[in-house]
């Protein structure tokens, strides 16, 4: 798959990959920047308020000692790795001196536009600028932003750590290097990147959040109890997690938003389920809460 390069675009002038910032600091920010660090990058990550990045940076230090206690690394190396991470609650200082940004916000369309709207005012020009988004349109994301060919869509899965797929998406007007130095960033991670082209869902969520939206409707009309509508899926159809505690571990609030942005895109056919909506309403967003579809300690 190629795009087309622009002329005005002056492909040379995007830099080597060295200085990443995560905007965001929730379970996808902090997994992200923790794995760039790892991987030998310096990393800034980026917060709203004080209270947020001391969270996320906790959970990447949580990710460290559990590496460390799983032999992946020495203590020495886990300090090394610590020390490549920075945080910021200043979008402007942040940027300054990045080659590639990545937006790990909530996903919510008006939310990420205005994030990439300040990104275009104080980033670099030669920066690459990457969202994070499960499902939405990353030609929509580029529109707020001057040189649209620098966006990019970096969907990485729930646990970074864990999960070995990156789906590299394209905007309309995504340039081809960047394109390339995407992959490659993403292969210096240790995962794989797939790319497809800017469509709702892209490739994972076009046919997973069916899935998952199925088995939540199940529980609606009363066919299952949510633990064996999990334990068909997994002894039936070899899901490693059962859907329900998948949506649980990815968090209500974030699949529920995915399934009305999918909804918007193709119809009622993706029209979310009944249970999801009054489980969100209730505050309980799954494991990130205590409680979802089902109970957590």
């Amino acid at each position: 798959m190629s795009v087309k390069l622009h002329k005005e675009y002056e492909t040379s002038a995007i830099m080597d990959i060295q200085n990443v910032v995560v905007i965001g600091t929730g379970a996808m920010g902090s997994g992200i920047a923790y794995i760039t660090a790892v991987a030998g990058f310096n990393v800034t990550v980026l917060d709203r308020e004080q209270k947020f990045l001391d969270a996320g940076m906790n959970k990447i230090k949580q990710a460290l000692m559990q590496g460390i206690d799983r032999g992946k690394m020495s203590p020495a190396e886990g300090e090394k790795v610590f020390k490549r991470i920075k945080s910021s609650l200043n979008l402007s200082e942040a940027v300054d001196g990045a080659h590639l940004v990545i937006e790990a916000v909530f996903e919510d369309m008006d939310v990420k536009k205005q994030v990439f709207s300040e990104l275009s005012k104080h980033a670099s020009p030669e920066t690459i600028l990457a969202s994070n988004t499960s499902t939405l349109s990353i030609t929509e994301i580029a529109t707020v932003v001057e040189k649209p060919e620098r966006v990019i869509g970096l969907h990485f899965f729930n646990p970074p750590a864990a999960m070995k797929l990156v789906e590299v998406v394209l905007g309309e007007k995504t340039d081809e290097n960047v394109k390339e130095k995407a992959i490659q960033f993403v292969e210096k991670l240790g995962k794989t990147p797939i790319v497809t082209k800017d469509s709702p869902g892209f490739i994972v969520n076009r046919v997973l959040l069916p899935a998952l939206n199925e088995a939540a409707k199940l529980l609606d009309e009363g066919v299952a109890a949510p633990e064996d509508i999990d334990k068909a899926l997994v002894l039936g159809a070899n899901f490693p997690v059962g859907p329900l505690t998948l949506a649980d571990m990815v968090g209500l609030d974030v699949a529920l938003a995915s399934q009305r942005t999918m909804e918007r895109s193709f119809g009622s056919c993706y029209k979310p389920a009944e249970i999801l909506v009054k489980l969100v309403e209730e505050g309980n967003l799954g494991v990130k809460t205590g409680k979802g579809f089902f109970q957590y300690k």
